[in-house]
């Protein structure tokens, strides 16, 4: 049996009863993390701007880009040709950066990688996904490198492996209300969706029923899901990666048909347990 013994699962925004909630202290990121991200939505901004040099800035003089065609430029000024001639081809459209992870190999060497997402102007979305060597030069993180790299068709299941983790029976008990919290995470018959039972009990009686089903959002691009309660209120949610945790943004309507919106933050902390924070309720 898995015991999440940080805090209480979503479904619970939908309880009428209040536990205490236990919210594990956010950690924060490295710097050469956070600067990672800073300059991805800096980059992403230059992008929509169409400034070909404020782009090309972020590149080393001596830095070599190699697109997903495996065509590789090489220099900051054969890389802003690059990107000029980009612009033209997909101009009005925009650029999503995600930053997936960094790491360090030396006070001076960073490795990124990630994903990126260009939108033309009819919505069409097409993703790569790259690796970057950043290396810190006069005080300042600059790409030596870049290749990216076509991303391969997967099927919706695949999408969700990174949530695989959360299959089996959970249990949560909250003693000050005298109540414990029972859900059973399974796949679904093909594979393509994670479905959770959620039972909140006090004794012997039943406080609340809920279905969750998480899935692939193929037109967004990412991970939603649709909480139903058994009293009628219903909810869905945007899942974000953010390094090893999820946000969750969640918006639906009690069964009277009041608005609810929330913020949750959920992180794997071991083979067998979870954090789970809410906020903005």
């Amino acid at each position: 049996m898995k015991a999440s013994h940080c805090l209480l699962l979503p479904y619970l925004a939908l309880v009428a009863w209040s536990g205490a909630l236990r919210a594990e202290e956010t950690a924060k990121p490295a710097p050469e993390e956070a600067a990672a991200r800073a300059n991805a939505k800096a980059y992403e901004t230059a992008y929509a701007k169409g400034d070909v040099r404020a782009m090309a800035a972020f590149f080393a003089e001596d830095a070599d880009y190699t697109d997903e065609s495996g065509r590789t430029y090489r220099g900051r000024d054969a890389i802003a040709a690059s990107i000029e001639s980009g612009l033209r081809a997909n101009r009005g459209g925009k650029l999503e950066i995600a930053v997936d992870s960094v790491r360090l190999l030396g006070p001076e060497i960073a490795v990124e990688k990630g994903t990126t997402v260009s939108v033309d102007r009819s919505g069409e979305r097409s993703r790569t996904v790259h690796t970057a060597i950043h290396a810190k030069r006069d005080g300042k993180w600059e790409i030596v490198q870049l290749i990216e790299s076509p991303v391969p068709d997967v099927t919706a299941g695949e999408h969700l492996s990174e949530l695989a983790w959360m299959t089996g029976k959970w249990e949560e008990a909250d003693e000050a209300a005298a109540a414990k919290v029972l859900s059973e995470v399974t796949w679904s018959r093909q594979g393509n969706y994670l479905t959770r039972n959620i039972q909140v009990t006090r004794d012997s009686t039943t406080l609340l029923e809920g279905w969750q089903i998480i899935g692939w959002d193929p037109v967004e691009g990412g991970i939603r899901s649709w909480l139903f309660d058994g009293d009628g209120g219903y909810s869905e949610g945007r899942w974000t990666r953010s390094g090893e945790r999820w946000l969750i943004r969640e918006t639906g309507f009690t069964p009277e048909g009041g608005r609810i919106a929330a913020e949750h933050t959920l992180a794997r902390v071991g083979s067998d347990q979870f954090s789970w924070e809410s906020n903005n309720r």
